[in-house]
């Protein structure tokens, strides 16, 4: 068991003691710890550096996202051929005791799988928030048994179209056949095209219930609502990814039901007066526009 994780970070004091208490949980279950900072002020990744002192950590000299953030620690731990499997592992993830040496020994147990999750719950809680997830017509993820209780799972495990792009563990083989995480995305989608990619190749993704972790969901002070550039970046992403895997006509189809959306976002939340909401509605449609015209380059809407 040659276990390599990747964790990325970003200017993340606001949850940095949790992270610290959730990693002493779960370290000495791997052989190598990567953290990418994605361009942090220097207090912080000063912060960083003086507790993570066994880990491996690139600094990266502009903010890739989390898909040029992970690739980075991909290609790092790709680089040792000791290495066999490899996790991303979310700096807002609490594992649970034997998380890791489960998820190994299942995700060995077939040769045919090459991705998987552990069962994922909400915050301090029993409820489900993932367990594997279903790839819709529209590219947007169905969560599978999500929100009942973990006493509702009746099997072992669950063969899905993709799993959490956060919390996961991959065959060193999946990197080296499927390819590393499209950078064109930045973030968010990157579970769907990866899913979609993975079953080109043949390999089987699935989430079990043998592992165990909690999505804690931290936010900033006084930081209710993502900012509206992830609006703008899932429509993008989807209708890019909508071309990329099936065509014209099924990016045309995502455009169309982001358009829509953006509308009718916009006739309620102008009715109730709410600008806010407003503003998220015009990124989302900006972002539609973006994906069709296949724009996939950093601009004002798509950098936080």
């Amino acid at each position: 068991m040659k276990i390599a994780a990747i964790t990325i970070t970003y200017n993340d004091e606001y949850k940095f003691n949790e992270w610290c208490k959730w990693y002493e949980e779960y370290k000495d279950d791997l052989n190598s710890h990567i953290i990418v900072d994605n361009h942090s002020e220097p207090e912080y990744l000063q912060k960083v550096t003086s507790y993570f002192t066994n880990s491996i950590i690139i600094e990266r000299k502009t903010n890739g996202g989390c898909t040029g953030a992970y690739n980075d620690g991909i290609r790092k731990a790709l680089e040792n051929p000791d290495i066999d499997t490899i996790m991303l592992i979310g700096n807002d993830m609490k594992l649970d005791k034997g998380t890791i040496p489960n998820l190994y020994d299942f995700l060995n147990s077939d040769s045919s799988c090459g991705m998987i999750s552990p069962l994922i719950l909400k915050k301090g809680s029993s409820i489900i928030e993932s367990y594997g997830c279903i790839i819709s017509k529209k590219l947007t993820l169905s969560e599978k048994e999500a929100n009942h209780e973990i006493s509702f799972i009746q099997t072992d495990y669950n063969i899905s179209e993709t799993v959490a792009g956060g919390m996961n563990m991959a065959k060193r083989k999946f990197y080296e056949e499927v390819g590393l995480q499209d950078e064109n995305l930045f973030m968010y989608s990157d579970e769907v095209d990866m899913g979609l990619r993975a079953k080109k190749k043949g390999f089987l993704m699935a989430a079990t219930k043998k592992a165990i972790a909690w999505h804690m969901h931290i936010n900033e002070s006084n930081k209710d609502r993502r900012h509206p550039f992830s609006r703008y970046l899932i429509a993008r992403n989807k209708v890019y990814l909508g071309r990329k895997h099936f065509g014209t006509k099924r990016a045309l189809y995502i455009f169309n039901y982001f358009i829509y959306d953006s509308l009718k976002g916009f006739i309620i939340n102008t009715i109730r007066r709410k600008p806010v909401l407003l503003r998220e509605y015009a990124w989302q449609l900006y972002g539609a526009v973006a994906g069709l015209m296949n724009n996939m380059h950093p601009n004002k809407y798509s950098m936080r």
